[in-house]
C-alpha cells in the first residue's frame, strides 16, 4: 500500500511545482519535482543542441504555441531569419520573430513555426515580415502548457495551450500604439504560398503552404485562425501578412485565440469551438497544468538529488510532447492520397513520428505509459499505407519525408506491439510490412539490389537497418501466424554478416563486387557509407544478434578492450568513440551484458547519466529528436533499457533513484526499488523471487515490483554466468 501514499504526496507536490515559475537557463530554478522547459534549448546546432522549444503545449497536442527567436535583428533591408535551431527557438537568441502555434521539439531540420504573430508598438516597420523585437530574457518563464516573456518594446506576452488551440494575451505598455503583425509568410522552412482573409475585424484566417523538411520535396498546408477579444481599429496589409492596430482606450491587453487545422479553415474554426479556450490565460494555464500533472505522474521518483529529479521530469515531459495530433476535433485529417479522411470516434491520427529515432527508446516507453497513443500511432502509419502505398518512416502532416535510412516503420510497429500497444489491426500491419520487405517501395527503394547481393552497395548503415527491419517484421509475422514469412525474414536479418570485414573486424560498407574499403580507409572517419556516424560506431549496431556480433569481433578480452576504448569518450561526435547524443550509439553502454559484465555496463550508464543530462539549456547531449534522447534518459534512470527491437527484452541495471513507480494508463503499476547507494548491482528480486539475469521482459505482463540491491564490489557475481546474458536472435 505504500505506493498509494507516495502517489498522493507526489500529486500534491507536482501540482504545486507545475504552477510555479521556471526561470530559463538556470538548473537551480525549477522545483525539484517539476520539469525545466528550457532543458535542451541551448548549445551549438546542429549536433550540440537539443533543439527543444518551451512552447505552450498539451500532451500530444496539435498546437505548440510559443516563441520563435532569431540572432538576426531586423535592418532597413531585411533580417529576422529563423533561429539556427530547427525548433525555431534558441536560449541565446536575443530577438523575437513572433509567437507561432506549430512547432516540433528537438527535430533535426526546420519545420512548422507557421504564422507567427509579433506584438509591435509605434510606427509600422518598412518590412513587417522581417520585423523583430528584442527579448528581455530575465522576464521569461515557462511551464507545461504555458509560456510568458517580456519584450524589449515593453510588451508582456503570456501564452497557454489547449489541445488544438491556444490563447495569447499581449499586455502593451502605457501610451503605446498596439499592433499585432500576423506574418502569414513566416514558416520556419519558408512559405511557398499564403492566403489571408479577414471575415471580420476580430477574425483573421490564414492558409500557408510550407514544407521541404530536411531537403525533401514534401509540402503541407496549414490553416490558422485568430479570434481577437476586440476589433481591430485599423488594418494594414502587405504581401506576406496583415497588421492589426488596436484602440488603446479599450485597455492595454489584447487577447488572441489561435486554432490550427491541417484540413481546412472550417476545421480550424471547429477546433476553436470544440476546445473553447476562453479569454482567461490563467484559467487555460490551470487546465493545462492539470492535464500535464496527470501525465507526469505516470513516473514518480524519490531519492537521489533535486537536479536529477528535475532532469527526469524534463525528459518525461519531452517524451510526452510527440507524436503530434493531425486530426481535427471532428475526426477529419489530410490523407496520404491527397483526400480528406475521418478517423473513428475516440481515436486520433498522429504525425511527426520520427521512426528511425523513435523505435529504439521512445516507442517502447510510449507503449508502456500510453498504449492508446502508441496504438493510434501505428494505426496512423497503417492508414498512410492504405492511402499512399507504404507505412512511412518520417511522416509530416500527410507525406513521408523519407528522412533517415531503412524501413523504420517496421521496428517502430514491432516495438509498440512487443511493449503492449496492440489496439489496431495487427494482422494488417504485419501483412503491409511483409509486403514492404518483399516489394520495392519508397520505404525500401534499394530492395532489389539488397535482395540480390545481401547488402546495399556503399551504404552500410542502410544495410544494417534492413537487417533490423527484417527481424522486426519477422516478430510481427510470427505473432499473427505467418510462420513461413517469419522464418524467411529471420534468416535475412543475419545478412549483417555480409558487412563484416574479416581483416579489420569492423562492419564496413561493401561495393557491388563485394570489395571492402581499401588500405587507406579509416573506420573512425565520417561518414562515407554511414548515416550520422562512423564504422567505429556502427560496428555495434546489430541489436537483434548482439551475441553473434561480439563473437565475430574477436576474443572476449579483445572485445571488452574495444568497448572500453569506445566509451573512453561518451559524446565524441562522429569519430572513434561513442556518440550518445545520436541514435547509433544509444545501445553500446549495454553491450557488456552479452559478455557477462553487467558492472561495466553500469559504470558507463552512470557516467552518461551524470555527465550528459542535466536541467538547463545545455542539458541534452544532442538533438532530442522528438523525445528520443529524453526517452533514453527515462529508461536509464529507471535502471532499464530496451535491448532488442521488436521484442520486450529489456536491460536490467542500477536505478538512479531509491524508488520509482511507473503507472501506465492501462495495466498495473510497476515499482522499482534500489536498496543501498553503491555503484553496482549485487542482486535482484522480481515480484519477490530472485532474478539472476541482466535482463527481463517488460511486455504487456510486467513485473509489479523489482528490488535491486547494490554493492561497491568491483565485479559482483550477479548476472555474470553464461545463462544470465540477454538473448540473441541469430539469422
Amino acid at each position: 500500500m505504500r505506493w498509494r501514499r507516495t502517489k498522493v504526496l507526489a500529486a500534491l507536490a507536482l501540482g504545486a511545482a507545475l504552477t510555479a515559475p521556471v526561470a530559463p537557463g538556470s538548473a537551480a530554478a525549477p522545483d525539484s519535482t517539476g520539469p525545466d522547459l528550457m532543458t535542451g534549448t541551448g548549445g551549438a546546432p546542429p549536433w550540440s543542441s537539443g533543439g527543444t522549444t518551451p512552447a505552450a503545449a498539451r500532451p500530444f497536442g496539435m498546437v505548440q504555441l510559443g516563441p520563435d527567436t532569431t540572432a538576426d535583428p531586423m535592418s532597413a533591408t531585411g533580417g529576422g531569419t529563423p533561429s539556427a535551431t530547427a525548433s525555431g527557438y534558441a536560449a541565446d537568441d536575443p530577438h523575437l520573430r513572433g509567437f507561432s502555434p506549430t512547432h516540433l521539439s528537438g527535430a533535426g531540420c526546420r519545420a512548422f513555426g507557421d504564422v507567427p504573430v509579433l506584438p509591435w508598438t509605434g510606427p509600422l516597420p518598412a518590412h513587417p515580415s522581417t520585423a523583430t523585437v528584442p527579448l528581455d530574457r530575465t522576464g521569461e518563464r515557462a511551464g507545461p502548457g504555458w509560456h510568458r516573456t517580456r519584450l524589449g518594446n515593453g510588451v508582456t506576452a503570456t501564452l497557454a495551450a489547449d489541445d488544438r488551440s491556444g490563447l495569447a494575451a499581449y499586455r502593451f505598455p502605457r501610451g503605446a500604439s498596439p499592433w499585432l503583425l500576423v506574418k502569414a509568410d513566416g514558416s520556419l522552412a519558408g512559405t511557398r504560398s499564403t492566403r489571408v482573409r479577414l471575415p471580420s475585424r476580430r477574425d483573421v484566417v490564414v492558409r500557408a503552404t510550407s514544407g521541404g523538411f530536411c531537403g525533401s520535396s514534401t509540402t503541407y498546408d496549414v490553416h490558422v485562425r485568430l479570434r481577437l477579444d476586440q476589433p481591430a481599429a485599423a488594418v494594414r496589409r502587405w504581401p506576406g501578412g496583415v497588421a492589426l492596430r488596436f484602440d488603446a482606450s479599450r485597455g492595454r491587453t489584447v487577447r488572441a485565440q489561435v486554432a490550427v487545422s491541417f484540413v481546412d479553415a472550417a476545421g480550424a474554426r471547429r477546433n476553436l469551438e470544440s476546445d473553447d479556450p476562453g479569454w482567461s490565460v490563467e484559467r487555460l494555464r490551470a487546465e493545462a497544468t492539470r492535464a500535464w500533472t496527470t501525465e507526469l505522474e505516470r513516473v514518480t521518483a524519490t531519492g537521489s538529488t533535486a537536479e536529477q529529479r528535475t532532469t527526469l521530469r524534463s525528459a518525461l515531459y519531452h517524451v510526452l510532447l510527440h507524436p503530434t495530433t493531425v486530426s481535427d476535433a471532428d475526426g477529419r485529417y489530410p490523407g496520404f492520397d491527397g483526400r480528406v479522411h475521418r478517423v473513428a470516434a475516440g481515436h486520433r491520427r498522429y504525425t511527426a513520428a520520427t521512426a528511425w529515432d523513435a523505435y529504439r527508446t521512445h516507442t517502447p516507453l510510449l507503449a508502456w505509459l500510453r498504449p492508446d497513443v502508441a496504438s493510434d500511432l501505428v494505426a496512423s502509419l497503417l492508414a498512410a499505407a492504405r492511402e499512399g502505398g507504404w507505412m512511412p518512416r518520417w511522416p509530416l502532416v500527410a507525406q513521408d519525408t523519407l528522412v533517415m535510412s531503412g524501413d523504420s516503420a517496421a521496428p517502430l510497429a514491432a516495438a509498440a506491439h512487443a511493449f503492449g500497444a496492440r489496439s489496431y489491426d495487427v494482422g494488417a500491419v504485419a501483412a503491409q510490412l511483409v509486403r514492404q520487405a518483399r516489394v520495392a517501395t519508397p520505404a525500401r527503394p534499394d530492395l532489389a539490389t539488397y535482395l540480390d547481393l545481401g547488402w546495399v552497395p556503399g551504404d552500410a548503415s542502410t544495410s544494417l537497418e534492413h537487417a533490423v527491419d527484417d527481424f522486426a517484421v519477422s516478430r510481427l509475422a510470427a505473432a499473427v501466424g505467418r510462420d513461413r514469412d517469419a522464418a524467411d525474414l529471420r534468416a535475412r536479418s543475419g545478412w549483417w554478416r555480409h558487412l563484416l570485414d574479416p581483416d579489420r573486424r569492423v562492419l564496413a560498407p561493401r561495393a557491388a563486387d563485394g570489395a571492402f574499403p581499401g588500405p587507406g580507409w579509416d573506420p573512425a572517419a565520417c561518414c562515407a557509407g554511414f548515416q550520422e556516424g562512423t564504422a567505429a560506431q556502427y560496428t555495434w549496431s546489430v541489436p537483434h544478434d548482439m551475441g553473434g556480433l561480439l563473437a565475430a569481433l574477436g576474443t572476449r578480452a579483445e572485445v571488452l578492450g574495444r568497448l572500453d576504448d569506445l566509451h573512453a569518450e561518451l559524446n565524441a561526435g562522429a569519430g572513434a568513440h561513442a556518440w550518445l547524443g545520436n541514435q547509433p550509439s544509444l545501445l553500446t553502454p549495454w553491450a557488456h551484458l552479452w559478455l557477462g559484465e553487467p558492472a561495466r555496463s553500469q559504470d558507463v550508464v552512470a557516467r552518461a547519466l551524470d555527465e550528459l543530462w542535466r536541467p538547463g539549456p545545455r542539458g541534452l547531449p544532442g538533438n532530442d529528436d522528438l523525445g528520443g534522447l529524453s526517452a533514453w534518459y527515462v529508461w536509464a534512470a529507471l535502471g532499464l533499457q530496451p535491448l532488442v527491437p521488436g521484442t520486450d527484452v529489456t536491460a536490467l541495471g542500477r536505478p538512479l533513484f531509491t524508488e520509482v513507480v511507473v503507472r501506465p494508463r492501462s495495466g498495473a503499476p510497476t515499482r522499482l526499488v534500489r536498496v543501498g547507494d553503491a555503484r553496482h548491482v549485487a542482486g535482484v528480486t522480481v515480484d519477490g523471487r530472485a532474478h539472476g539475469s541482466s535482463w527481463l521482459r517488460m511486455g504487456p505482463t510486467r513485473p509489479r515490483t523489482v528490488v535491486v540491491t547494490t554493492t561497491d564490489d568491483g565485479r559482483p557475481a550477479w548476472a555474470t554466468g553464461p545463462g544470465d546474458v540477454p538473448p540473441s536472435y541469430g539469422g
